[in-house]
């Protein structure tokens, strides 16, 4: 990666964190760091999710944009947790997903991702 993709990348990992939290991850925990890359489309999240006294960290090797006419969604390709049973219920319940991105993310998202 570049200076510019790696500047880019950073900028909207702490743009998309709280976001995140907010839009997703509230009901469940929140996320404690996000690493995106845009150019692998791949990106590392750590979450401390509530009841668990250990953080989780989730790779998500591969990732797409989707826009369906105003509505943009998050699909996730591969991924891997660092717990194997957490690994496998994503893969049966998020691998192919359209994820709705929230409104005030979208935007941005879509043009720099």
């Amino acid at each position: 990666m570049g200076f510019f993709s790696d500047s880019k990348d950073l900028m909207l990992s702490s743009l998309a964190l709280p976001m995140l939290n907010n839009a997703w991850l509230k009901p469940y925990g929140q996320a404690t760091a996000l690493k995106l890359n845009s150019t692998d489309k791949a990106l590392e999240i750590t979450l401390e999710l509530k009841g668990e006294s250990e953080p989780l960290r989730l790779h998500v090797q591969e990732y797409e944009l989707v826009v369906q006419g105003s509505q943009k969604y998050l699909v996730i390709k591969r991924l891997t947790t660092s717990r194997e049973w957490m690994t496998e219920l994503a893969r049966n319940f998020l691998i192919g997903k359209q994820l709705p991105l929230p409104a005030e993310a979208a935007g941005v998202l879509a043009k720099c991702l």
